[in-house]
């Protein structure tokens, strides 16, 4: 699709609907599609209608009746890039052909889910194939972690704040806490294995789980081998082995659904026992006990705490590095408008001077520690050697969005010889440069050091640390991002630099814009918060970064 939009919902939905199926639509385009049919009945049967004339002439194609047909004619005369497959037919089919077929699919199912689920609210949803969705098009999520302490995931890490699809999950230990979509509650303790069929109804396999379900959710189901539970109202804790399912209701009502047998409700303090092969429940003389997500938040703000004081004394370790130029943080005087350079001795930095932004809470959590550079001319001013021989810079950043083209997080003002620049462009890559002279028989384009595209938006709002290092006796350029290298790429003989020159520059915007006067070049603010700046003249390693985060990450 190009990037000029279309102009009614109709248009862009028959342009989207067409690159999908001719397997020519990006990530972002799927997702489009995906939110057109998700808003709109009428757009998902254009789509299945769309679909299904799709395949009723690839049908008539492989049957032979449309072999004369200019259509066919025309497709085969086209040779796509992708290379080709043979089908059944004897024809050759295109791998973007393939790749139009699967987004087809997990589109189509997409639609089913929600026909049915608006046909009938207790229909089970439906789920593609897991190999379906690992990148090509974006998880609806069901549920949102709220917080956890030392929970380990028998999968990739799942961060606080991030987003669950539907589907089986499985951590090995540790307690968390749950929102679904529905606004049920819950706090997940010990080994447990769960699949979040909807915002309304969970299958326990194993494990121990607590839920408290609002008004606005009754009718909740907790799914396990002896039985259904069904919530009336307001919290109730179960736990699973094998066969075997222990409950107990904390508050209100829940009904016990079972196989050919009558609901049973049971309410406020019942604790009973029910077996698989066992048609009668039985009394529990102990209740099932679950920690309250309030236990958890006291829990993840203990871990918190720990980890802020020990990052405290790795800190001073750091400070004591000749390396350190400057380490920037929020002072907590509301009144002082400036970011303290801890740094002491024989610094030659600047503290930094804040201009417009608005204090925020800290990575840490606490309030008025760390700077907002949202609105529109905020910045951190400051003044640094003139000279470096290598740069290393890391800081801790929250970013709400990417909303200009150029994201500022270190920019010196101006753009002369030996100054370095560092951003993060709208399409989610990292920007470094160092100004570098012309040299005869080179480019008159300067070189700049691109990261992959490391933006996601379900990043938006959480605390990560990016790092660059040049390191210009190596010759070498690395990004990392909490703790990772991303990216190492040589720096080019024509692009080298006797020394580093910053001077004057700011944190989060460009005070000397060059080459261009138009506001969506010159605008540079960094939409979002900025906790710690650190800036070392030498070339970090790949273990001081991840060392650095280690030790200064709230953790999980």
């Amino acid at each position: 699709m190009t990037e000029q939009q279309s102009d009614t919902p109709e248009n862009e939905l028959e342009e989207l609907a067409t690159s999908a199926l001719d397997g020519r639509a990006s990530t972002r385009d799927v997702q489009k599609l995906e939110t057109l049919l998700i808003d709109s009945e009428k757009h998902r049967r254009t789509y299945l209608d769309r679909v299904g004339f799709e395949d009723s002439l690839e049908r008539a194609i492989r049957a032979g009746s449309l072999g004369s047909s200019p259509i066919v004619e025309a497709a085969e005369d086209d040779q796509l890039a992708d290379g080709h497959r043979t089908i059944r037919s004897g024809r050759r089919v295109s791998g973007r052909m393939l790749q139009a077929a699967l987004f087809s699919t997990v589109l189509i199912a997409l639609v089913c889910v929600v026909l049915s689920s608006r046909r009938s609210s207790d229909q089970k949803y439906l789920t593609p194939e897991s190999g379906l969705l690992v990148t090509d098009v974006p998880v609806v999520g069901v549920a949102v972690v709220v917080s956890q302490a030392d929970v380990l995931w028998d999968s990739p890490i799942v961060l606080s704040g991030a987003v669950l699809p539907r589907g089986k999950h499985h951590v090995q230990s540790g307690v968390m806490h749950l929102e679904l979509f529905s606004g049920v509650q819950l706090v997940i303790e010990g080994e447990t294995e769960f699949t979040i069929d909807s915002p309304m109804a969970v299958k326990l396999n194993k494990g121990t789980v607590r839920a408290y379900v609002p008004d606005a959710a009754h009718g909740f189901q907790v799914v396990t081998a002896a039985g259904e539970i069904i919530d009336y109202g307001t919290e109730f804790s179960v736990h699973v082995d094998g066969g075997t399912t222990d409950f107990t209701v904390l508050e209100g009502e829940i009904g016990l659904l079972r196989a050919e047998e009558p609901e049973l409700r049971f309410s406020q303090g019942e604790s009973l026992r029910v077996r698989q092969a066992v048609v009668q429940p039985e009394k529990l003389e102990v209740p099932v006990r679950v920690a309250s997500s309030f236990a958890v938040a006291r829990a993840v703000q203990d871990k918190i705490s720990s980890r802020e004081e020990a990052w405290g004394v790795a800190l001073q370790e750091w400070l004591r590095d000749d390396r350190l130029v400057a380490c920037y943080r929020c002072s907590g005087d509301s009144q002082s408008r400036t970011l303290d350079n801890l740094v002491r001795g024989t610094s030659q930095a600047s503290t930094a001077a804040v201009v417009g932004a608005a204090v925020c809470a800290n990575r840490w959590g606490h309030a008025g520690q760390a700077y907002d550079y949202t609105r529109y001319g905020s910045r951190a001013r400051v003044a640094m050697p003139d000279e470096m021989d290598n740069l290393s810079m890391v800081c801790w950043v929250r970013i709400n969005s990417l909303s200009n083209l150029f994201n500022s997080l270190f920019l010196t003002d101006g753009h002369d010889e030996g100054k370095p620049h560092w951003q993060i462009q709208k399409d989610g890559r990292i920007f470094f440069s160092v100004k570098h002279p012309h040299r005869k028989g080179t480019s008159w384009r300067q070189t700049v050091f691109y990261s992959p595209d490391i933006w996601r938006d379900e990043m938006s709002g959480e605390w990560n640390m990016l790092a660059v290092t040049y390191d210009r006796r190596r010759g070498e350029v690395a990004h990392y991002l909490n703790g990772k290298q991303v990216s190492m790429e040589a720096i080019p003989e024509h692009a080298t630099v006797p020394l580093v020159h910053i001077g004057s520059a700011s944190i989060a915007n460009w005070a000397d814009p060059m080459y261009r006067t138009d506001e969506e070049f010159t605008c540079r603010n960094l939409n979002g918060a900025i906790d710690e700046f650190l800036i070392f003249d030498g070339a970090l390693t790949a273990s001081d970064v991840a060392r650095l985060y280690a030790e200064s990450s709230v953790g999980e």
